[in-house]
């Protein structure tokens, strides 16, 4: 049995900010895509990271139904 799974094309939209790492599941949601780039680093040498997100995966689908 083969399972293929088409990947979504939609958009994704930046999620206004700069996150540290460990600030991410805070902001994270089921059913999303994510792409994190790097964004250099905070005054105190930390890390930053630009997150970049999906729509939810259901509202995505329920457009698709309605075309």
């Amino acid at each position: 049995m083969s399972h293929t799974t088409a990947i979504p094309t939609e958009p994704l939209k930046r999620i206004p900010g700069l996150y540290r790492r460990w600030e991410l599941p805070e902001i994270f949601e089921v059913q999303r895509r994510y792409h994190i780039e790097e964004a250099g680093t905070h005054a105190d040498g930390t890390p930053l990271l630009a997150v970049y997100s999906s729509e939810p995966e259901a509202d995505v689908m329920a457009q698709e139904e309605a075309n």
